[in-house]
């Protein structure tokens, strides 16, 4: 709504992250909508810049700027794992997971059944804690917090039910993590950055370009299973490789704001139609 209230009255509206996709949740039609009531798009890759002027927008007020949320990776100081266990109450011994588990809002994607094979998948590592994030607000993610309670309950030295980080701690976390678990944007976007593993579960990101070091797993508990031991052993890489995360290099910031300065606004556009130059 404040989107389209912008664009009535004129007001350039710049859209970032626009062209992705994301199969198992509402956000793709909500996305690509947000993108049509746009004048300016910094894209968070090549290939999703290619997507949005696919959606009819000009080339030149396109530009790939890379993942936002990378920058911060960039400029903050990060816990180490004894700062990390003071500020959670919780003494943290590596090796530990990181699991964040959303409902999927599309699909047939049952949010208890899969949830339950992942923590009966975790029973398998008894030497590894972990730290369990809140689902978010999304369709059956009420269903899912008793769940957690009760596997934190049941496993007090092992288990840390909690139901936000906030970004400090969840980045510190994830850079001392074996590995990262579950189906969180996060998990695609800023945690190959730190050279862990992603188990992404499912269909919630479905579509989303992804570095080599995220493992995607159907929703059963063989599939699961299959992925976490690669994760833990670091099978889906060679020895010494360096991952590379294709949503950039954590300088969006700056290009973001290059971006608008060049901005030469005008009150209408044009639906940009797709050459046989550009389709080659």
């Amino acid at each position: 709504a404040a989107a389209q209230t912008a664009m009535i009255m004129r007001i350039p509206i710049v859209h970032l992250h626009g062209g992705e996709i994301t199969e198992g949740a509402y956000d793709d039609a909500i996305r690509h909508a947000i993108t049509k009531l746009s004048y300016l798009h910094g894209t968070s890759t090549e290939a999703y810049r290619q997507r949005v002027i696919q959606l009819g927008e000009a080339p030149e007020r396109v530009t790939n700027v890379g993942a936002i949320g990378l920058d911060h990776l960039k400029r903050a100081t990060f816990m180490s794992v004894d700062e990390l266990s003071e500020s959670l109450n919780f003494k943290l011994t590596k090796p530990y997971f990181v699991v964040t588990y959303h409902p999927v809002t599309l699909g047939d994607e049952a949010p208890e059944t899969t949830f339950q094979m992942l923590l009966d998948t975790l029973d398998a590592y008894p030497d590894h804690q972990v730290i369990l994030t809140y689902p978010n607000a999304d369709d059956g993610g009420r269903r899912i917090i008793p769940m957690l309670e009760e596997y934190a309950r049941q496993h007090p030295r092992r288990v840390l039910a909690i139901p936000s980080l906030g970004q400090v701690r969840y980045l510190s976390s994830i850079a001392h993590a074996t590995a990262v678990i579950g189906n969180s944007s996060s998990g695609i976007i800023e945690v190959p950055s730190f050279d862990v593993p992603t188990v992404n579960i499912g269909t919630r990101q479905k579509g989303r370009l992804a570095a080599k070091s995220v493992l995607n797993t159907q929703p059963t508990q063989t599939s699961m299973a299959d992925a976490i031991k690669v994760a833990v052993t670091r099978n889906y890489k060679q020895r010494d490789e360096q991952i590379h995360n294709p949503y950039g290099q954590g300088d969006s910031s700056a290009k973001v704001i290059e971006m608008i300065k060049s901005l030469n606004f005008e009150p209408s556009k044009a639906f940009y139609d797709l050459t046989f130059d550009d389709v080659q």
